[in-house]
């Protein structure tokens, strides 16, 4: 789990700042609407930051929003090389899912704008890779819009 939440976070961090990203949802980032709780929470079990305090991880699952058209979305999905394709989350390589195509698809649009899942939204499990294989892969896919 420690290894996954640093990945993720590094990829969390390059997304915030990717000019074709127009949200990311990660609980590790300040900005973050939970990440309060998170720090309070999310704490690596038998951890210790040196100075007898715990080490807070945020997990391995983060989201982001494709500027543009849904279009745009799906072009970078299917552009990525090093992260699969799945419908379900939580491997130790990197996954990645459109909600809005898959686990949300019979929703309709109605209802997924209800729940805030923005057609535009990609759910990414950063797994194990080194995190600059995982930036590599999205900066190319994203690269392609």
């Amino acid at each position: 789990m420690d290894l996954v939440s640093r990945n993720c976070q590094a990829v969390a961090e390059f997304l915030t700042k990717h000019p074709r990203v127009a949200a990311v949802d990660y609980l590790g980032l300040p900005g973050f609407r939970y990440h309060e709780l998170a720090e309070r929470y999310m704490k690596l079990a038998d951890s210790d930051d040196g100075r007898g305090g715990e080490v807070n991880r945020y997990g391995h699952l983060m989201s982001f929003v494709v500027d543009g058209p849904p279009e745009n979305a799906r072009r970078v999905f299917d552009g990525f090389q090093l992260i699969f394709r799945a419908t379900d989350l939580g491997r130790i390589k990197s996954v990645a899912t459109i909600p809005a195509i898959s686990t949300h698809q019979q929703q309709g649009e109605e209802a997924r704008q209800m729940a805030g899942l923005p057609t535009q939204m990609t759910r990414l499990c950063a797994g194990a890779a080194a995190p600059a294989d995982v930036i590599a892969a999205l900066d190319q896919a994203l690269a392609g819009l």
